[in-house]
């Protein structure tokens, strides 16, 4: 009877080792998704963030007068048309889309607008905005992410 009893304890030993390596490799896996997961949020929460700064320009440039140089918003400087040479203009921005000229501590996205040349007479003003992230990066360089829109300006 003790044999009995004692070789069904050893079985039931097996079963709880088996059953914690099937969980032990099950929580391994889910801890690697875990990772994977957590970048991808963070790369959605970045784009995201540099599609609504880029919505933000593109809708200040867009509601600036055609008499007016400057834009309201931004303080982009926007060139008479026709445009004669490529312009460029470089914004850096914080998280929260607070905008500076200069890099700065907090900066973490850089915004290069390109105001390219027109033909002469009446021509809608073509802009090239390219938002690039981390801000301090080159935006040429394959560690960088990058978003860009292209604007046709009617500034006659």
């Amino acid at each position: 009877m003790k044999f009995r009893a004692l070789r069904h304890y050893a079985f039931s030993l097996v079963e709880i080792t088996l059953a914690l390596g099937v969980a032990a490799i099950s929580m391994l896996a889910i801890l690697g998704l875990l990772a994977t997961g957590s970048q991808l949020n963070h790369t959605a929460t970045a784009q995201t963030a540099s599609t609504d700064i880029l919505s933000a320009v593109a809708n200040d440039l867009r509601a600036t007068p055609g008499t007016t140089a400057t834009s309201l918003g931004y303080g982009i400087t926007i060139p008479s048309n026709p445009v004669a040479s490529e312009t460029r203009t470089t914004l850096y921005f914080d998280s929260a889309g607070e905008a500076s000229t200069s890099q700065v501590s907090g900066s973490s996205y850089r915004l290069v607008l390109t105001f390219l040349p027109t033909g002469a007479g009446r021509f809608a003003t073509p802009v090239s905005l390219r938002m690039s992230w981390p801000a301090a990066a080159d935006p040429t360089s394959a560690n960088t992410q990058s978003v860009e829109i292209f604007l046709a300006l009617d500034r006659n």
